[in-house]
């Protein structure tokens, strides 16, 4: 029997491998555990003294009325994006809440503080705030004019291809199986007669 490498597989394999690793089938652990009127996302953009995006600057958040509440860290991307998804329940509407960033390469060390603003009877409505740090801009993407989600609807985007290539790879294994194994049944039937 000779052993040939199935490029289908490797394909399937190595799809889903992409597809994990992207967080499209195993969604963020912040994502699994917190329903919708448990979340409260705070996201915005860091930004030097000059207005450019700094990247992997750790941000923090926390809860200043609730201390049992942990302090929940993110970093920014290469776009100075970053978003943080803080355990809220209703009875944490109003909470005064810490974000803060400090950068030792930029310079940056800014401390914010913004309230936890949501109605507690609407389970529906995504609870968020913004909140930038550095200097104001009026560029679109960033600063006062930033748009919350835009970085989300670029990952989904991503996640539909993957999606797609990965269907294409399952459907190639597939047609490659069932012709491996109609071969191997025409192989048999020619040698009993």
């Amino acid at each position: 029997m000779e052993l040939r490498p199935s490029w289908g597989r490797a394909a399937v394999f190595f799809g889903l491998v992409g597809l994990i690793g992207s967080g499209a089938l195993i969604p963020c652990a912040a994502w699994a555990t917190h329903e919708m009127d448990h979340r409260f996302t705070i996201s915005g953009y860091v930004r030097d003294k000059d207005g450019k995006p700094v990247r992997e600057v750790k941000v923090l958040a926390r809860d200043l009325r609730d201390q049992k509440i942990d302090p929940v860290t993110s970093y920014a991307d290469g776009s100075g994006f970053y978003k943080l998804i803080l355990h809220l329940h209703n009875q944490n509407a109003g909470d005064p809440i810490q974000v803060s960033v400090k950068d030792e390469r930029s310079g940056l060390d800014e401390v914010k503080k913004i309230r936890a603003e949501f109605d507690p009877a609407d389970r529906h409505t995504e609870r968020q705030a913004k909140v930038d740090f550095g200097p104001e801009t009026d560029k679109p993407g960033g600063g006062a004019g930033g748009v919350i989600g835009t970085e989300d609807a670029s990952r989904l985007w991503l996640y539909g291809v993957g999606g797609v290539l990965v269907a294409v790879a399952i459907g190639v294994a597939v047609m490659r199986a069932r012709h491996r194994q109609a071969a191997a049944s025409a192989k048999r039937r020619g040698k009993k007669r």
